[in-house]
């Protein structure tokens, strides 16, 4: 685990590792793909990816998980990276929503397995961490997302204890074939939840021994 002693140097030292990562793939396929997390925590990490000099039409970027809503929600996934990485340099990326039809919940999901079926071992992985122990929409307690771990499939849906409900996440088989996994978390409480997660069967246990690294820090701002 590297612990940083502020939000904004753990920020710095995670980007620089992303665009490292992203950089040796595109000069060994003269491509990449990257697949990011929702949530408030990456959101400076994602302004400052957004500036990096990097060939960002060669980088196809996706979703780790969705929340099955329009894109113009506030819970929208999408909308996040719309808002702080497709603001500047990295706009020129090629996007993949994880949202193609919203009056039928089966067949988005259909649709966004054929859609992902590019991101067969990424390159680039960011996972983030609730509370309960849950990463990408794989939570504790949850039929589906115990199924998760059984499926061969790339995605799956998942019900979430809270609202919305209704997710859209990457599968542990898609998740697990990352060349370059990486968790960032913040806060004391998240650190607890991580180090008692194989003992309480957590989600994220599940991943703990395939991520590259742990980017931490107590600083949760």
């Amino acid at each position: 685990m590297k612990t940083f002693e502020s939000k904004k140097e753990l920020e710095k030292a995670l980007c620089d590792q992303l665009i490292n990562d992203l950089s040796v793939a595109l000069k060994e396929k003269n491509s990449a793909t990257l697949l990011l997390s929702g949530g408030s925590t990456p959101l400076g990490l994602y302004e400052l990816l957004s500036n990096q000099l990097i060939d960002w039409s060669k980088i196809t970027v996706g979703l780790v998980d969705e929340r099955f809503v329009s894109n113009t929600s506030d819970f929208s996934n999408e909308k996040l990276l719309i808002s702080t990485l497709f603001n500047n340099k990295a706009k020129e990326s090629v996007f993949i929503p994880m949202i193609f039809d919203l009056k039928d919940r089966l067949e988005n999901l259909l649709e966004v397995q054929k859609a992902y079926s590019i991101f067969r071992n990424p390159d680039v992985v960011l996972l983030g961490m609730g509370k309960d122990g849950h990463t990408a929409s794989i939570f504790p307690f949850d039929l589906n997302s115990e199924l998760s771990f059984e499926t061969t499939d790339i995605i799956v849906s998942t019900d979430a204890p809270k609202e919305p409900v209704q997710r859209i996440s990457c599968s542990p088989t898609l998740l697990n074939t990352a060349k370059n996994c990486y968790l960032m978390i913040t806060g004391l409480k998240k650190k607890l939840v991580l180090e008692t997660a194989d003992e309480l069967k957590l989600p994220i246990g599940h991943f703990i021994p395939r991520l590259k690294e742990i980017y931490y820090t107590e600083k949760e701002l």
